[in-house]
């Protein structure tokens, strides 16, 4: 996954220069349908990724962000590219938990899988030695009930 997203944001960052540099583009200025629910925009994103339509996924996300602002779509202030990314993700990822991807990093994604793997035994064993330990409850006399003295 971590391969895949990379590759994909590398792709979306360079259609966004694309974009940046085409005299063409005018912000707004696009033929598309405005949608009708987050569901159908996320649908049709998702669709132009998978088909490679890097720049129609881009100017959909501002679509959206004019139709639904703050929303899974994020502000305006915020990166169209990481949006993209972070939908894609969880499209990818429905119904997994525990699935991660490292984006952007310049370590080797081997190294980190087995520090990552590494964390999750020690992680392991605290949960065991923790599971092991019996509780004690000391009796506690009941506040509800009323004294009776001798």
């Amino acid at each position: 996954m971590s391969r895949e997203l990379s590759e994909l944001k590398r792709n979306l960052k360079e259609a966004t220069a694309a974009i940046a540099t085409d005299p063409l583009y005018i912000e707004g200025a696009w033929s598309e349908p405005t949608f009708t629910s987050t569901e159908a925009a996320i649908q049709s994103m998702l669709e132009c990724l998978k088909n490679n339509e890097l720049g129609r996924a881009l100017r959909q996300i501002k679509e959206c962000r004019s139709l639904w602002p703050n929303d899974i779509f994020g502000s305006s202030s915020d990166d169209e590219v990481q949006t993209l990314l972070n939908i894609y993700f969880r499209h990818q990822t429905l119904g997994q938990t525990g699935t991660y991807a490292l984006v952007g990093s310049n370590q080797s994604l081997t190294e980190i899988c087995t520090k990552l793997m590494e964390l999750n035994m020690e992680i392991r064993d605290m949960i065991c030695r923790a599971q092991s330990y019996r509780v004690f409850t000391a009796f506690l006399p009941d506040s509800s009930v009323s004294g009776t003295s001798l």
